[in-house]
């Protein structure tokens, strides 16, 4: 099968076509997924800034707690 001068060209920008969607398409979802990658960093960056405060909060209240039973026991 021979395809003539015309023919050729239609194939040739209809492969051009499919390629440019596909890159586009890779891209597309190349992004999606660096964009929730970094909210799930940031998420967890919150998440661990939040129990790093809670676990100071705990050990202040330990602490004073403490203080106070000895302070009670000395009594």
């Amino acid at each position: 099968m021979v395809l003539t001068e015309t023919e050729e060209i239609l194939v040739i920008c209809a492969g051009a076509v499919v390629l440019m969607a596909l890159i586009s398409n890779i891209l597309k979802d190349y992004r999606s997924m660096t964009r929730d990658a970094k909210k799930e960093v940031a998420q967890r960056e919150k998440d661990e800034a939040y129990v790093k405060e809670l676990k100071r909060v705990i050990d202040k209240k330990n602490e004073e707690l403490q203080r106070q039973i000895k302070e009670k026991d000395k009594a």
